[in-house]
């Protein structure tokens, strides 16, 4: 899938009133070996900063559950996939003037969360091309 495709997907599902972490996990099912409906499912309650309580932006749960599916093998590899994940948030927080959690991202003036999504969306696809 290229990015065009995986941006335009995750728009479509914002529109259907998808949340920022399914929208993240849901373009990527084509490498993580979820599928749609399961990915919906664990990523639920991350969108608005887990839960709603303002916390890291829900697009950045959605990319550690795909990184997870898509770098995890076995226990040897936890530490490069919390390396992998760190520097996802690291990329993020440079884009986004070193914030990472929704109730900061989502203040007055800040970016929508369609942008947001798409940041990640796009970290994520050139990670893996």
């Amino acid at each position: 899938m290229t990015l065009s495709e995986r941006i335009e997907k995750a728009r479509a599902l914002r529109q259907q009133g998808y949340n920022c972490s399914q929208c993240v996990a849901l373009v990527f099912t084509d490498v993580s070996g979820l599928n749609d409906e399961i990915a919906s499912r664990i990523t639920s309650g991350f969108g608005t900063g887990v839960a709603g309580t303002g916390e890291i932006c829900g697009t950045l749960t959605g990319a550690s559950i795909v990184q997870g599916m898509t770098k995890y093998r076995d226990i040897s590899d936890k530490p490069s996939v919390n390396r992998s994940i760190k520097e996802i948030c690291t990329e993020f927080a440079d884009i986004n003037e070193g914030m990472i959690r929704c109730r900061d991202l989502k203040t007055k003036g800040k970016k929508p969360c369609m942008d947001l999504i798409e940041e990640v969306v796009t970290i994520l696809h050139n990670r893996m091309a």
